[in-house]
């Protein structure tokens, strides 16, 4: 890790060295050194290179000599303010002080970021990710994307009347949208896609009349869509999906006019643009013809006093309207209730009795390389008195069954229903791959049973002490809490089986579902992850015409998988970046005490981290663990949870940094295991 600092430093400086080049070229003696350049190349340019005015002049020759003119003077106010006249350098001090403001609630210092924006270079025009418009040299774009900025976005930002682009998308901000971008009336474009923004979208954001770009997506968003945003008549792209937007979407203006794909992701929103009826209005309209005047909207009248029997016979139309309704549903729910009831009492149930219909005499059982001490027919007899009392779990890809052999030994056995359309030699060849891994961190698939062409059920070693999940925050764990060495063991083992599926498997596997309750745990406290393949097993082949099915868990998934589907090793990196953190803090990602405010477990960490509240993150029940071991643990979750992928570091790099920090200096199993007191 130290390696990997030291080699970031360098490449910082090395940027750092040639950004000062570059602005040195903007000094007094640069701009001279330019304009001889450029007056050597209009006395020496060739007919057949340069363009001829209607009068013979050259036109390459008047252009830059309007350019040099232009940058000698403007390159004297940005480096010698006692050139420059007071109206430029003013505006560059309250420019560079809003946007050190900014940088300051960006934690950027903190992170090493921006290095480039100090008090030191007066000019902000030439600061990393500022653009400044030509010639008034106010500052126009804000352009600072993947850049691991966290914190919050400054009020300051108000100050920038003339901005016309912000982009900060693909970072860890969080806190709400200020309403002070109001001021930024010449704003075009926003792109805030892919942080942890919480709150909703300011009212005001509807006063930026030249806004034609809104992109707010994968955030942490709720509240409902203010209608002031179907005021902007220029907007020409939409994207609120992936929040927590509820209520109905307004038809005004601009709004009413993007589809459902500028909403997809936000189940509590309703109405035309994704048409779907709001609750409670059974299909009405949402204000009835007998409505007075202040509770009227879209046009609709109320009813004159003249019009008294009109509006007593529609009073009536629609009270016996809502009344068979009424009846009606009534009617479905007791259908409904009562073969629940039946279905609950029934002993063949489908869900979870596997009787003789569910496994057929003719059912085949398929066995690995590991053969089992048993006979088929012993293990499909077992299969067949699985019942209710057997289950010990219900996960995303199936319902899970405790087996018991008559000698005592136990499996997992995981009922998996297949798509129709899969082909069923395919998922033969791809369980046989699977049957085919083992490591001593992953579960070992030994076999399955075919029953119908759709159905399988897949036979794993029984791992004793269940789910990590389980064991971290159910119930009746408090008398043997995980210490801080048994969680390190665990990260460590669990990281061991993730970086096996991804680099030594071929070909690689990811996992696409990494969170606690896929870590199981042996006697020993010994991880093995579980449920490795099946995301492709089932989903691929399920929604082979679809190309951005997520599999995962919320909370765990990260951003550039929720927006676009497509699952990575990298996607698996960060949902194992979020089980580093649950593991330290002792909460789940989508824990109550932080959703309440709008954020996941990486958007509470960064602000925790933010304000030094170190003592706030880890669990207590650790136990005693120095400061140092916790801040390089965040520090590797820090690197796992970038918003950018390509930042995150591969699973092989994750191991070995937590071998480095784990381990050392007692590098070899033995000591680490008597190092372990669990």
């Amino acid at each position: 890790m130290d390696k990997i600092e030291t080699t970031t430093r360098r490449r910082r400086k090395g940027r750092s060295s040639s950004r000062r080049r570059r602005q040195g070229a903007r000094g007094p003696a640069g701009l001279v050194a330019t304009a001889l350049a450029l007056l050597c190349a209009c006395a020496f340019s060739t007919p057949a290179a340069t363009a001829l005015t209607p009068d013979g002049t050259s036109s390459f020759c008047i252009f830059h000599s309007f350019f040099l003119s232009f940058f000698l003077s403007s390159g004297s106010h940005a480096l010698s303010p006692s050139l420059a006249d007071e109206p430029l350098t003013h505006r560059f001090l309250l420019a560079g002080e809003a946007l050190l403001e900014l940088k300051l609630a960006f934690n950027a210092t903190v992170h090493h970021r921006l290095t480039s924006w100090r008090r030191s270079d007066p000019n902000p025009c030439v600061w990393e990710g500022i653009s400044c418009s030509v010639p008034d040299l106010r500052v126009q774009s804000i352009n600072l994307p993947y850049m691991q900025l966290g914190g919050i976005i400054s009020p300051s930002i108000g100050r920038l009347d003339k901005l016309q682009r912000l982009a900060l998308h693909q970072n860890s901000l969080h806190g709400p949208i200020p309403a002070e971008i109001k001021n930024c009336t010449e704003l075009r474009a926003i792109y805030l896609r892919a942080n942890y923004l919480q709150g909703g979208i300011p009212s005001e954001i509807g006063e930026l009349v030249h806004l034609t770009i809104l992109d707010l997506s994968s955030n942490l968003l709720r509240g409902t869509i203010p209608a002031s945003i179907g005021s902007l008549t220029h907007l020409r792209f939409l994207n609120l999906s992936t929040n927590f937007f509820s209520g109905e979407i307004p038809n005004v203006g601009v709004l009413g006019a993007f589809k459902s794909s500028s909403f997809v992701g936000n189940l509590e929103l309703c109405g035309l643009s994704i048409q779907k009826a709001c609750r409670g209005t059974l299909g009405f309209p949402a204000v009835l013809p007998h409505s007075d005047p202040l509770s009227s909207a879209g046009g609709v009248s109320p009813i004159s006093n003249n019009n008294k029997k009109t509006s007593r016979f529609l009073n009536g139309v629609v009270i016996g309207s809502m009344s068979t309704l009424a009846l009606a549903l009534i009617a479905v729910l007791g259908f409904l209730w009562i073969c629940l009831l039946s279905r609950k009492k029934s002993v063949g149930g489908n869900y979870v009795k596997m009787d003789k219909k569910t496994v057929p005499d003719g059912a085949k059982l398929v066995t690995y390389q590991w053969n089992l001490p048993y006979s088929s027919s012993e293990i499909i007899r077992r299969l067949e008195l699985l019942d209710e009392e057997d289950v010990v779990g219900c996960g995303g890809f199936g319902t899970v069954y405790r087996m018991v052999m008559d000698d005592g030994t136990s499996f997992a056995v995981k009922r998996i229903d297949l798509s129709r359309q899969s082909r069923d030699r395919t998922m033969e060849k791809e369980l046989e791959f699977l049957g085919s891994i083992r490591h001593i961190n992953l579960v070992t698939l030994r076999g399955y049973c075919r029953l119908l062409p759709a159905a399988k059920l897949l036979v794993y070693d029984f791992v004793e002490l269940g789910s990590l999940d389980c064991y971290l925050h159910g119930d009746g764990q408090e008398d043997q809490p995980l210490n801080w060495n048994a969680r390190m063991k665990i990260a460590l083992g669990s990281a061991r089986g993730l970086a096996y599926l991804h680099h030594d498997c071929s070909p690689g596997i990811v996992h696409r579902d990494i969170k606690a309750s896929n870590i199981l745990l042996d006697r020993s406290l010994e991880p093995r992850v579980s449920d490795f393949g099946l995301a492709k097993l089932l989903v691929d082949n399920a929604a082979a015409h679809v190309t951005t099915v997520v599999a995962g868990t919320f909370g765990y998934l990260a951003p550039e998988y929720l927006q676009n589907g497509h699952a990575t090793e990298k996607s698996d990196v960060y949902s194992f970046g979020v089980l580093l953190l649950e593991l330290v803090t002792g909460k789940r990602p989508t824990d109550s005490c932080f959703i309440k405010k709008g954020l996941n477990i990486v958007g509470w960490l960064n602000t925790l981290t933010g304000e030094h509240r170190l003592e706030d993150i880890v669990d207590e029940r650790c136990g005693d663990v120095e400061v140092e071991a916790v801040e390089a643990i965040l520090d590797i979750a820090a690197m796992c949870t970038d918003a950018d992928p390509a930042q995150r570091p591969s699973m092989s790099a994750v191991l070995k940094m937590l071998e480095e920090e784990i381990l050392s200096p007692c590098m070899s199993e033995l000591c680490y295991e008597q190092h372990l007191e669990l």
